[in-house]
């Protein structure tokens, strides 16, 4: 048992059941006993290992990625350069490093981090002192965002494994239509299970082609993701700017529970122990482009991240690595390219998607 287990009974005794979204939204940010609060869940010590920790290698080229956009939008005087979950700051401050060789781009970023977890943001803004630039945190997409609202300047987003952490709803298919699953306690007064509510949702706007879905079906709609990428749609349609999307996903409107647990680097149960296991689900890249094709803007992708990657040139980065690597290191560098790009590893579950304001521009890795 955990806290936030027994603080989630107590609720749900008093107001009755919750959406899954509810109960993600508390197990990952409860201002006392939320996993994000309270852990660190990067690295070999935490729950999870992402691309910017594996190798060094994947924040350079999205460096090289956004220098590239830079110069191809005429190099613009001020770039406002907003990271979603930078988790420790690796991959920003590896960005930041591989332009050096542009300085005149890096001397044009103003920093913005979104952060919800205190420990996360002190452990970047420790990483980030010596940035000569400004550099800003913020706790919402929404407060990044208006700080950037500034004729004759540009925003670059970047956001790798960030939207698999947002809220999803799930809904099942029963005989009278789509219900949607609810949280509630176990028969033993002592745990969470999974419930359907018994009346059908109304209202809810729920995918076409779902409507033929086979009897029990389940599909999963995250209203906190559509929110944010309309939000960013939006900025980057009146501002100018481009965004980047690194996630694991799917590009379709499709049926299948994805919501799962993390824990010590292995797969646990959702309920098991909330507020210490990570919880994620993948991302319907289908949806978040179809918005920013609403809002008018360029789309690329999704492309498999290993694909991706290699159309950056991590092939040609390797090379270059290796030519001054001692052995170990060279073996290191030769392991994290596979899992970087190998379909066994994070090649093909990994998706790349964008979406730019200037349709004439040919993007890199695309």
């Amino acid at each position: 048992m955990t806290a936030l287990n027994d603080h989630l009974i107590k609720l749900i005794k008093l107001h009755g059941p919750i959406s899954i979204s509810s109960y993600m939204t508390e197990a990952m940010t409860n201002p006392k006993f939320g996993y994000y609060i309270n852990q660190n869940p990067f690295g070999t010590k935490g729950d999870f290992i992402t691309a910017p920790e594996i190798s060094q290698m994947f924040g350079e080229l999205i460096g090289l990625w956004l220098a590239d956009l830079w110069l191809k939008m005429d190099r613009p005087y001020k770039v406002h350069l907003i990271e979603l979950g930078p988790g420790k700051g690796t991959l920003m401050a590896d960005i930041i490093r591989v332009l050096d060789v542009l300085p005149e781009f890096r001397d044009a970023l103003e920093l913005h981090f979104v952060e919800a977890s205190p420990k996360l943001s002190q452990l970047q803004k420790q990483a980030f002192k010596s940035f000569a630039g400004n550099k800003t945190w913020h706790q919402t997409v929404k407060s990044a965002l208006s700080a950037a609202q500034t004729d004759d300047e540009t925003t670059f987003i970047i956001a790798n494994e960030f939207f698999d952490a947002l809220p999803v709803r799930q809904f099942q298919k029963a005989e009278l239509g789509w219900h949607e699953r609810m949280v509630t306690v176990n028969s033993e007064d002592n745990g969470l299970i999974t419930m359907l509510s018994p009346f059908p949702v109304q209202g809810e706007k729920l995918p076409e082609s779902l409507k033929t879905a086979e009897l029990h079906s389940v599909i999963e709609v995250s209203s906190m993701t559509d929110y944010i990428t309309q939000q960013i749609a939006e900025h980057i349609k009146q501002f100018s700017g481009a965004a980047l999307f690194i996630d694991y996903g799917y590009n379709e409107y499709r049926t299948g529970e994805t919501l799962q647990a993390v824990e010590n680097h292995k797969y646990v149960g959702i309920y098991d122990r909330p507020g210490f296991a990570d919880l994620s689900a993948h991302v319907n890249f289908k949806k978040i482009l179809d918005i920013a094709t609403l809002n008018q803007l360029k789309t690329l992708g999704p492309v498999c991240q290993g694909n991706f990657l290699s159309d950056m040139g991590i092939a040609e980065r390797v090379k270059i690595l290796s030519k001054s690597a001692l052995p170990d290191q060279r073996k290191n560098i030769l392991t994290a390219l596979n899992r970087l790009v190998s379909p066994e590893e994070m090649g093909t579950l990994f998706k790349v998607a964008a979406m730019i304001s200037n349709h004439d521009i040919e993007v890199a890795g695309f």
